[in-house]
């Protein structure tokens, strides 16, 4: 089927939907040619030629739709594909690059503050929210099947919760880890993780983990 022409409208739609991950990515893989057309000064008025907030929003959604299909590496060759003007001067470009950093760093808390304090544009917002979203349910099953016992101020460190709390061992985040099937040892104040298996084709797979997780995740902002 014939995509929409690359749009400003077109692309908060496409961020605002909820288009599975795997299906966004081939949709702006599909656009990146035209951006790249644009982005050398061809096109049409149509198109939107070389308008730096359509550029902006495109380069910063496929960086978004990299990270939801866990291709950091290609994410990372994206931004050596961006317009070099507008990757050291675009604010949401700078914001992807700094987000970038802390992922391969594996700065867990740092990629909380990047996602949920750096000024994004309200029509990437969605999309910001939803990697947000994935990356605290993809952690957790990280954690869950690397950990036989784990702290709960660093459990909360690696979902974004508030690490303070968690070491007074508020009951509100206890409660939420032993409803995702882990046990609490008051004596050694300690979380016994238990794995949480999904299966990776399934588009839903993380949607009982969110729910779970909405409550404490919230308490984290």
């Amino acid at each position: 089927m014939e995509l929409p022409p690359l749009s400003l409208e077109q692309l908060s739609k496409l961020a605002a939907s909820n288009t599975p991950s795997s299906q966004l990515f081939e949709i702006l893989s599909q656009y990146e040619t035209d951006a790249s057309i644009m982005s050398a000064g061809s096109g049409s008025a149509e198109t939107g030629a070389g308008d730096p907030q359509l550029l902006s929003l495109f380069y910063s959604s496929f960086f978004f739709a990299h990270l939801l299909t866990k291709q950091l590496p290609e994410a990372r060759a994206l931004t050596k594909r961006m317009p070099e003007a507008l990757r050291h001067q675009d604010p949401s470009l700078q914001n992807c690059l700094t987000l970038l950093q802390a992922l391969w760093q594996t700065q867990h808390a740092q990629v909380y503050q990047i996602l949920r304090g750096l000024p994004w544009p309200e029509s990437l917002q969605p999309l910001v929210r939803r990697y947000e979203n994935f990356f605290q349910d993809d952690t957790l099953i990280a954690i869950s099947t690397t950990y036989e016992a784990i702290r709960p101020e660093t459990a909360a460190n690696y979902l974004g919760l508030d690490p303070q709390a968690a070491e007074q061992g508020d009951s509100a985040i206890i409660e939420k880890f032993t409803s995702c099937g882990w046990t609490w040892d008051p004596a050694a104040r300690l979380l016994r993780p238990s794995p949480i298996v999904v299966q990776p084709t399934d588009q839903t797979s993380s949607n009982g983990i969110r729910e779970t997780m909405a409550m404490l995740g919230n308490r984290g902002r």
